[in-house]
């Protein structure tokens, strides 16, 4: 059998195994062949779900980026607002104010 695989091509060794198994080196290709194809398949089919989820993930990300940075600013916006309206109140450093408006109270 050594011979043999040593001095013939692959198109001989095929012809030569299907000589010798019969039908059941058919099979075996068959499901060989159909396995390949099977996980080609899939293959592609991971490769386009990862490419959606990354599409996804980045659109969600600088939306969600933009958002932060717009609250961040209005934050920022009504901290001001606050500390303008605190600056006029009377009552933050007057002690004499009734409790409910004295800051420390």
């Amino acid at each position: 059998m050594e011979h043999l695989f040593a001095t013939t091509t692959g198109a001989d060794i095929l012809t030569q195994l299907a000589a010798n198994f019969g039908p059941l080196v058919g099979i075996v290709l068959f499901f060989i062949w159909r396995d390949w194809k099977r996980e080609d398949a899939l293959s592609n089919r991971v490769e386009k779900l990862e490419d959606y989820q990354r599409e996804t993930l980045v659109n969600l990300v600088e939306r969600s980026t933009t958002a932060l940075a717009q609250n961040a600013e209005c934050l920022s916006w009504v901290a001001r607002a606050t500390e303008r309206l605190c600056d006029r109140c009377p009552y933050v450093e007057d002690q004499e104010a009734p409790p409910r408006m004295r800051s420390d109270g």
